[in-house]
């Protein structure tokens, strides 16, 4: 067996403690080290501590890239210039010309650079995109609210993570890919509502089939079950989800629906993070492309921005 993957992980929050647990498990790889700003929180963490990113790039072959959002491009181009493998959480930026860059910084590093959007990885999400082979999707709808932006506070913190639909909703626009294919036209509304932030969106996009789909976000909503839906129509046919947990299938006027049910599995595996960290070292022992490559995450990132553009002049944005 060859020597372990050495991952290091800049950044030491929730996240970073969920993907290092994971990790753990799999023999092919090595925790060897942690750099965060709260040395309290890097040594909490039970990985060696690193004074700095630079020091620790210095000592690993792959890292994680798990900070506030508008800090994931400086350290997703700083790894990539030294030829490190990356996995860089949702989202990749926050800015285009930054995505732009990463894109093309992968691109030229010839090293796996993976973007850490699990939902594609979710059983519940697997069982949709399998059904929608025989299935074609004629329309769908998106929903994907959150209870509160107070925990933590710099939820509502615009300055840190870019807008509220650079959080949890930018999933949404992943999966909306993912499941209808490439978004080419979006047209939305948003308001300020609770929180010191646009918090508060109805959208319509439009993919290259021609095929339509609604997403409605609102930041405010309560924990409410299930925060997040995925609806998927075809003829006389429906796709519910319910979060990660379960998903409805009714083929026809006249089929009993079909239930598909995980809640059994640990949360973890659920949300599709056991998945995507092992594809990511496959990725890396294989020498193969990423599971989701930065091409996915700049897409991701353009959809959102084409939101607040699409918001803030009243007309549809092109993407």
């Amino acid at each position: 067996m060859s020597a372990p993957i050495r991952i290091g992980f800049i950044g030491a929050g929730h996240i970073a403690g969920t993907h290092m647990r994971i990790l753990a498990r799999d023999p092919r790889a090595r925790i060897a080290g942690v750099y965060d700003v709260s040395a309290e929180r890097a040594t909490a963490s039970g990985a060696p501590v690193f004074a700095g990113a630079d020091s620790l790039l210095e000592a690993v072959d792959a890292v994680y890239i798990t900070l506030p959002n508008r800090l994931h491009a400086q350290h997703a181009l700083n790894a990539l210039e030294r030829g490190k493998h990356v996995f860089c959480e949702k989202p990749m930026t926050v800015a285009l010309d930054d995505a732009h860059h990463v894109q093309e910084a992968a691109g030229r590093a010839g090293t796996v650079f993976q973007v850490g959007h699990n939902r594609r990885f979710a059983p519940v999400y697997q069982k949709v995109k399998a059904v929608l082979e025989d299935m074609p999707a004629l329309s769908a709808e998106f929903k994907m609210n959150r209870g509160e932006l107070e925990n933590p506070p710099w939820t509502a913190d615009d300055a840190v993570t870019g807008g509220y639909l650079f959080e949890t909703p930018i999933h949404i626009f992943d999966m909306a890919a993912f499941l209808m294919g490439e978004c080419v036209e979006i047209t939305a509304h948003a308001e300020q509502l609770v929180y010191p932030t646009l918090d508060t969106f109805a959208a319509l996009f439009r993919f290259a089939s021609g095929r339509r789909a609604t997403f409605l976000s609102c930041a405010y909503s309560g924990w409410s079950f299930p925060f997040e839906r995925v609806e998927v129509y075809g003829k006389h046919a429906t796709l519910r989800t319910e979060e990660m947990d379960r998903v409805a299938v009714s083929r026809s006027l006249t089929a009993p629906v079909e239930w598909s049910d995980y809640r059994h599995l640990a949360w973890e595996e659920r949300w599709g993070y056991v998945t995507e960290d092992r594809l990511f070292l496959d990725s890396i022992e294989q020498s193969k492309p990423a599971a989701v490559t930065a091409a996915d995450g700049a897409r991701a990132v353009r959809m959102a921005l084409a939101i607040y553009e699409s918001a803030r002049t009243g007309a549809p944005v092109k993407l």
